[in-house]
């Protein structure tokens, strides 16, 4: 994101800085006319400017350290002084600019951030719906099992196991529209009763071995 914001980011500048020198020199022939301006703000600056130039090459150039410095004429000292202004204009335009850019993209960063931690909660939320869904149905499960043990216990009928109901899966959809089949003459009513029992229970077995794989699933 940096490579791409920088490109747009010059071009802004040197618009900008195009746009502020008209502006700059406007300032600037303003401030020459006006005696306070001309007095304290464009030839003390060029006054220094000029001393400090003087003072750099004297130095870089060895050529000693110059006693004193001769000051510059009013009418150079305006001009330098009114471009200088010029230039911190347009500088401080620029770097204004600059400054407004960069707090936007921080605030744009901001605002990405933030919708990543919204997010992040929303999952974490999500997760924890979840698992209170999966404890209810586990609930639900044990109370089927106990209820199940119970009508067990009182027809006196000894449940299948668990493994042995989901290899041998029991197709309940068959088993009750299927004919019946023909017994036996010599089989007694008692028999043909405690054999629909024990039908029953295991109807109802296979059926919550079949509800609890389905909630694994």
């Amino acid at each position: 994101m940096v490579i791409g914001v920088f490109p747009f980011l010059k071009l802004g500048v040197l618009f900008v800085k195009q746009i502020s020198k008209p502006l700059a020199q406007v300032i600037v022939n303003q401030a020459k006319n006006h005696h306070i301006f001309r007095t304290y703000f464009i030839i003390p600056p060029a006054q220094f400017y000029h001393w400090a130039e003087v003072k750099t090459k004297m130095y870089l150039m060895n050529l000693g350290k110059p006693t004193k410095v001769a000051k510059l004429n009013e009418t150079m000292a305006i001009e330098l002084g009114a471009s200088l202004m010029g230039e911190v204009i347009i500088f401080s335009v620029a770097g204004a600019c600059i400054v407004l850019e960069y707090n936007r993209q921080v605030a744009k960063e901001a605002k990405k951030e933030e919708a990543r931690l919204a997010q992040l909660n929303k999952f974490n939320t999500d997760i924890e719906a979840l698992q209170k869904s999966m404890a209810a149905h586990d609930a639900e499960i044990r109370y089927l099992h106990t209820l199940i043990e119970e009508l067990a216990k009182d027809t006196k009928h000894k449940l299948p196991a668990r493994s042995i109901l989901e290899n041998n899966p029991l197709d309940i959809s068959q088993a009750s529209t299927d004919t019946p089949v023909k017994r036996n003459e010599s089989t007694t009513a008692q028999d043909d009763t405690k054999s629909k029992e024990s039908e029953k229970i295991s109807l109802i077995q296979h059926a919550i071995s079949i509800f609890e794989m389905t909630i694994d699933e």
